[in-house]
């Protein structure tokens, strides 16, 4: 009895599971533009709108089929469809500019139709179903790779393959790539005396070479990680503060503040 209940449960909830949806133009409009480009605006209108977008935010909306891109203009330059429900890597070569990709947290089982994105910096696949991978669907001018929890991570040598023939790489799966990983990998590499470099002015001089955006270095793991450092620091030094005001109260027996003040229900 108890497992037809919980089977009747798993059924009510694939009927009421969000359908999967194409990526359309309707999509764009409703994510990108005014509410009233739906009611008002004439297409010539919304077209026009579309073109200047640099941006594309379509995140968490149950697609499952990339398409429609060729709407937009050359102008783009990120693209975030992260947590989605995507199959395959389609439709993006008409984004000739685009340098930031993500689409972690889909249903991604290979890498493909990447080659041609000759300008992309950022690129992030982590979390989907990548068991194996072509290298040479990967551009190379990569700077950020991201596969983290796919398969193809227990592949043997699989951050020396990636490295080996990702020249322009600085970064994979959240991990610098080393001056070691880069001598094993067989490129040059000058002499400590002649290297006065941080580990982080290789990156930045290598944006500047390909004129990466802010967006861009602002998402990098390692900002994301001092960020929420600084912001857990913080919240620690808040609470200690608040036990020091509440252990002078308690000595001088003073009223507690409302923070600490029991509700009345």
């Amino acid at each position: 009895m108890e497992e037809e209940e919980a089977d009747l449960q798993t059924c009510d909830a694939f009927k009421t599971e969000k359908k999967a949806q194409r990526l359309s133009l309707h999509l764009l409009v409703t994510r990108h533009l005014p509410p009233e480009a739906t009611s008002s605006w004439d297409q010539e209108k919304i077209l026009t709108a579309l073109c200047e977008i640099t941006h594309v935010r379509l995140d968490r909306e149950n697609i499952s089929h990339i398409d429609s891109l060729e709407l937009l203009s050359y102008k783009v330059t990120n693209v975030y469809l992260q947590q989605n429900r995507i199959t395959r890597i389609s439709n993006l070569d008409c984004l000739k500019n685009l340098q930031f990709l993500t689409l972690a947290g889909n249903l991604l089982q290979k890498v493909e139709n990447l080659s041609k994105l000759s300008k992309l910096l950022f690129l992030d696949l982590s979390d989907n179903r990548i068991a194996q991978f072509d290298i040479d669907e990967f551009p190379q001018s990569l700077i950020l790779l991201n596969l983290s929890g796919n398969p193809c991570t227990q592949m043997a040598d699989y951050r020396g393959c990636i490295i080996q023939d990702l020249h322009n790489l600085q970064q994979l799966d959240n991990v610098d790539v080393t001056r070691e990983e880069r001598e094993e990998a067989g490129y040059p590499v000058s002499s400590e005396e002649d290297s006065d470099e941080t580990e982080e002015e290789p990156r930045r001089r290598m944006m500047r070479e390909h004129e990466v955006d802010v967006p861009l270095q602002s998402l990098t793991s390692e900002v994301l990680m001092r960020s929420q450092t600084r912001l857990e620091e913080s919240l620690a030094d808040h609470r200690r503060h608040n036990m020091e005001l509440d252990n002078i109260k308690l000595k001088y027996k003073l009223p507690p503040s409302a923070r600490s003040a029991p509700h009345n229900t």
